[in-house]
């Protein structure tokens, strides 16, 4: 058992688990088997970026994600711009980028807005799908208004992770987990996400606990999507 192994555990989850993966490892057989994650959701998953405002996500899956678009008011887009002559318009898009290069991953929203909103039109928002993601990837979906001439406003940010499939290390006499700790590559997003995984046998999630109830805490903790 490596210490990296184990530096894992305890920044996840302190001395106590350490010790419970520890006994849970001392068995002489090990078997393999997957979870697959339907995804993970909230400030955990960011990278490099804090969320903005509210912008609640309904849907996701390893390729694609449904949010709720926050309302855009005209007075919300010129009361930053402070003195001067007033844009006449402001576009407002809404985009998928890829958390850890910032690059937007959905080329149809290139250039193109979901509505340009001008004196006495506003922006409703609402449901909006966005596909072609890649599984198990952290991305944050924005809400951003350009008005004519002058800077973006970045307006809302929500970050996530697309779900995935994961192969991980299971102990037959206990039927207890604990391969989310060696997956690779060991990162924080995505040993959280495999947490959130299920078995192919089960309905509910493979845990470290044979507590439902602190398997339930891991899962709200992680931002787990049901």
């Amino acid at each position: 058992m490596s210490l990296s192994f184990l530096s894992a555990v305890r920044r996840f989850f302190g001395l106590a688990a350490v010790a419970l993966v520890v006994m849970l490892m001392a068995g002489p057989v090990w078997a393999q088997t997957t979870v697959t994650s339907n995804g993970r959701v909230g400030q955990t998953t960011c990278v490099g970026q804090a969320e903005v405002g509210n912008m609640p996500i309904t849907a996701l899956s390893t390729s694609s994600v449904t949010v709720t678009a926050p309302q855009v008011t005209w007075s919300q887009v010129t009361a930053p711009l402070g003195d001067g002559q007033a844009p006449l318009f402001a576009s407002i898009y809404v985009g998928v980028y890829n958390g850890r290069t910032g690059v937007l991953v959905n080329s149809t929203e290139s250039g193109v807005p979901v509505m340009t909103i001008s004196s006495g039109t506003d922006y409703a928002g609402g449901s909006l799908s966005r596909t072609g993601l890649a599984a198990r990837t952290p991305y944050y979906v924005e809400v951003r208004a350009v008005p004519q001439g002058r800077p973006v406003q970045v307006l809302a940010r929500r970050c996530f992770m697309t779900g995935g499939t994961y192969t991980m290390t299971v102990a037959p006499a206990t039927g207890q987990t604990s391969g989310c700790f060696s997956i690779s590559p060991l990162t924080q997003q995505h040993v959280r996400n495999c947490l959130c995984g299920r078995g192919n046998n089960s309905p509910r999630v493979l845990g470290l606990f044979t507590n439902e109830t602190q398997n339930v805490a891991v899962r709200a903790h992680n931002g787990c999507i049901e």
